[in-house]
């Protein structure tokens, strides 16, 4: 008879990312469980006793109080600039990241988000019930829409038929879904940011 192995329970510093954790704390757990590294580890890695990070983890303190050298730290962990980190720990709003205009934000927000459903390229993905969200996830998808149309974009073809194969293999149309399948990756000359 053979026998069964049980998956041992997480330990000390192990436990798997949770909603309920603060986005920068969230990415830092999921990037140290797909590096199988203990939380004690990353602690380390940031400067600060594990006890530290677990007061952040519960929401005990705040990391928007945090030192620059620990988010520079966290920076370097997950392989990103510190200005993400600093927006993952609350340090820097999406507010900070909009350029300051006269109009008040929910006139511009709706502006932009008037832009996206006219928008060729988005317009058939645009849920009407973003119209009447709470105002943060308009923020974000405002932020997301003015990055991915910004002029870099306009001049960068493999942005938009990245889009159109998107359709394509959503319409079940199998060469689209042949040329995602391929897309994988970033190559090695290729970066996301």
């Amino acid at each position: 008879m053979s026998k069964r192995t049980v998956p041992k329970p997480p330990g000390r510093g192990r436990a798997p990312p949770s909603t309920d954790d603060p986005p920068l704390i969230r990415v830092l757990v999921a990037e140290s469980t797909r590096r199988g590294d203990t939380l004690e580890h990353v602690a380390r890695e940031l400067g600060v006793p594990y006890q530290r990070f677990a007061e952040w983890r519960r929401g005990e303190t705040s990391l928007v109080n945090a030192k620059r050298p620990v988010l520079r730290a966290a920076a370097r962990y997950l392989g990103v600039p510190t200005t993400f980190v600093l927006c993952l720990s609350g340090v820097i709003t999406v507010e900070d990241l909009v350029r300051p205009a006269e109009a008040p934000m929910p006139e511009r927000l709706r502006r932009i988000l008037e832009r996206v459903r006219g928008d060729p390229k988005w317009a058939g993905f645009f849920p009407e019930a973003l119209m009447t969200a709470e105002a943060d996830v308009q923020q974000f998808v405002a932020l997301l829409y003015e990055e991915l149309s910004g002029p870099s974009v306009g001049r960068n073809e493999r942005d938009f038929r990245w889009m159109l194969a998107l359709h394509g293999a959503a319409l079940g149309d199998a060469q689209a879904q042949a040329e995602l399948a391929a897309r994988g990756e970033p190559g090695p000359d290729e970066q996301l940011f």
